[in-house]
């Protein structure tokens, strides 16, 4: 999925979210986010209000393509809810790929032993891990969605619906046709 699709799926729930927030201390602190950002009180953010923004945090960042992919009708500027977007790709995207180290707005895959272990998870882009550019001592991986419904557990008694295909491993001088027809239930599904 390209930036803009994904930036335009982080926008339509970064507003669901906000519009189905039943604390209005929550509504307060997007807006405060958006004023804090709004150094002129003009209603809009200027890529060089965003940066300065984040300078005054701690962080050294400019990057106008971001900026340009939240800006979503290209004006230059970010309104209150482009801004929003960016207060939730914040509040809930702490996800950056271990190999590239860009920030995971959408799928991406965590080493499975790595995030059943509690400590901090191995996560990946999908560009390293299908070009495999990374390296990590456990193999198991699935992607975040996978994994959340692998997690989420099954009522007693029922088939779990949700088990992916994986590939199983097969012998490096095996017969072609034969590795691409055998599959195998994900174990940690």
């Amino acid at each position: 999925m390209d930036t803009r699709m994904q930036m335009t799926e982080l926008h339509k729930a970064a507003i669901a979210y906000y519009n189905n927030i039943h604390d209005r201390d929550l509504q307060d602190k997007a807006w405060n986010f958006f004023r804090s950002m709004d150094t002129d009180g003009n209603g809009r953010v200027s890529f060089h209000e965003l940066v300065e923004f984040f300078r005054q945090c701690g962080h050294n960042w400019a990057d106008y393509n971001f900026f340009n992919s939240l800006d979503r009708n290209q004006d230059g500027n970010l309104d209150f809810w482009e801004v929003l977007t960016l207060y939730y790709i914040m509040k809930t995207r702490g996800v950056w790929c271990q190999s590239c180290g860009l920030c995971q707005m959408g799928l991406y895959f965590t080493c499975v032993a790595c995030f059943d272990s509690a400590s901090n998870t191995y996560d990946l882009c999908t560009d390293c891990y299908s070009k495999r550019r990374y390296r990590h001592h456990h193999i198991s991986f699935l992607d975040n969605y996978v994994l959340l419904r692998s997690k989420r557990g099954l009522p007693p008694g029922q088939p779990n619906l949700n088990q992916a295909l994986v590939p199983e491993y097969i012998a490096p001088n095996a017969p072609q046709e034969v590795s691409l027809f055998v599959f195998t239930l994900h174990p940690y599904l």
